[in-house]
């Protein structure tokens, strides 16, 4: 390899690592609790699988798992076959008790059919950038947990009602036998 390709190459490392520390002190800022991969390696001084497994970083909130992956493209627009491979991570993690957020470096930075997939992913996934991502993100996460605190409200008034129409069933044997015996 010559030296200029090695720089170039070293750069981009460096600018994709850059982004990756500004998107990771942005989302403490948000007070999701978050590591970037390349730390978790260093603390456990060995690499994860190849690469770094479609995900930089790793979040908790609100007992949900946070995976974020960063793109820092600077001419490109990330591409469907990222937001497929996204998903393929996000598949291998409990659907409902997980969130992948991607983001892009540019405000413009996804191809339409990249919008398109990402928005009708059978995962909980948000497409973002680094300029919306302070609005973008805490509004997905509130509309997510509220659409589960929903859930969970309808399926407790869902037993309530269950367990009422199975009372009401027994007093009205209980009376039926009465009848019957008079």
């Amino acid at each position: 390899m010559n030296n200029s390709t090695t720089s170039v190459s070293t750069s981009s490392v460096a600018k994709g690592n850059e982004f990756e520390a500004k998107v990771l002190k942005t989302l403490r800022n948000m007070n999701i609790d978050c590591q970037r991969v390349r730390e978790l390696e260093a603390h456990r001084g060995r690499r994860l699988s190849g690469g770094d497994g479609g995900v930089d970083i790793f979040g908790n909130h609100d007992e949900y798992l946070i995976l974020v992956q960063c793109k820092n493209y600077t001419t490109a627009k990330v591409g469907v076959g990222e937001i497929d491979a996204f998903e393929g991570v996000m598949s291998r993690y409990p659907r409902n008790t997980t969130i992948g957020i991607f983001i892009s470096s540019a405000k413009d930075g996804y191809s339409r059919p990249a919008i398109a997939r990402g928005e009708l992913s059978k995962y909980n996934m948000l497409l973002t950038n680094m300029l919306d991502m302070c609005q973008d993100i805490p509004g997905y996460l509130s509309r997510k947990l509220k659409d589960d605190s929903v859930a969970e409200k309808s399926r407790k008034i869902e037993e309530i009602i269950l367990a009422l129409d199975q009372d009401q069933k027994r007093k009205i044997e209980a009376l039926e036998e009465k009848i019957a015996t008079m």
